[in-house]
Order: C-alpha cells, then structure tokens, then sequence
C-alpha cells in the first residue's frame, strides 16, 4: 500500500501515515532575515579569527601563549556556528515509528545517527514547560541555537527530548501525534 498524503502541523512539521509507520519530519530552516545575520556574524566571526593569525604569526613568548589559546576558543566557537547554520540550511528532525518502537535522527541532509526507543519503555510524551523568566530557556529558543527541545518523554529511567523549538501549539499537537502513532503500532 503507498503511503499516505503528507500533511502538516503548522509550517516546520509534515508526517505520513504508512502501512506499518508513521514519519514525521520536522524542518529547522529560519527565515531568511535571520539565516541572513547568522551568517553575516559567521563572517564577521571569520574575519576576526583570521586578522588575530595574521598577528600571531609575529608573535613570541607570552604573546604567542596568548594568540593560541585565544585561536582555540576563536575555532570552538566558529565550528558550533558554522554546525547552526548547516543545520539550518540542511538539518532536519527525523521521527520514525514503528510496531517495534519509535526513532528519532537530527539528520544533516540525511546524515546523522538515529537512537531507537522500543514501543513498551517509552511512557509521558509531554510539552516541556518554560518560565518566560529564566534565562537560560528563553536563550534556548534563540534562532542562533541548535537546542531548545519541546517535547520530552520518559524513557527507562532517563528523559529523552525532541522538537527544536517549536511553538506551544505545534509542540502539543506533535505531542498527540506521537502518542496515536505509538498506540496503533
């Protein structure tokens, strides 16, 4: 039997309905003003690492210590950047489930690891909730992030997260989903 139409909940989640699964894909593109600045600071990034080598390169003694170890934040922080904007450009959220269990893929293009969760150990698919006061949970929100989960479940004895910032209204209907997709299988 081919798979059902694709549907959507709101403009970054689209499943199917299949025979023996139910797929979810949830994007992770921003819009273009905001992809527009990620990277511009990227290149602003790039041009700072790369005006410090050129001082480097006269550098001795403390000054050199100093250039190193500010060229090892300098590249940590260009790698996680550079990692958002691919996954913004390219990334997805892969949902997949199945009679066995369900798994779940933040998948470059296609690439990426999925963790598979057998059907039986998996209990509380639930919303996170966030205080809009802390801190912490509105940075993770933030577009120039790859975090901020929005469903979590339990798992074993462990919590286990999907959902990259999705709305409250998106995040629950995915939430529901989830579950009717867990019980028919």
């Amino acid at each position: 039997m081919p798979s059902s139409t694709v549907q959507s909940i709101g403009d970054r989640i689209t499943y199917a309905w299949h025979e023996d699964a139910l797929t979810i894909i949830i994007g992770q593109s921003i819009p273009r003003t905001q992809r527009m600045m990620l990277e511009g600071w990227f290149l602003a990034w790039l041009a700072v690492g790369g005006a410090t080598a050129m001082e480097m390169v006269g550098a001795t003694g403390s000054d050199r210590t100093f250039f190193l170890i500010f060229m090892a934040f300098w590249a940590f922080f260009a790698f996680r950047v550079l990692k958002v904007i691919l996954w913004r450009r390219i990334g997805r959220e892969m949902v997949r489930i199945t009679a066995e269990g369900m798994s779940v893929k933040n998948a470059f293009s296609d690439l990426g690891r999925a963790r598979f969760f057998i059907k039986g150990n998996i209990k509380k698919m639930e919303v996170v909730q966030r205080d809009p006061t802390k801190f912490m949970q509105n940075l993770d929100q933030s577009f120039w992030i790859m975090g901020g989960d929005s469903l979590q479940f339990t798992y074993l004895r462990g919590r286990f997260v999907l959902g990259k910032q999705l709305d409250n209204k998106s995040a629950a209907q995915l939430a529901k989903l989830i579950d009717k997709g867990l019980r028919k299988f």
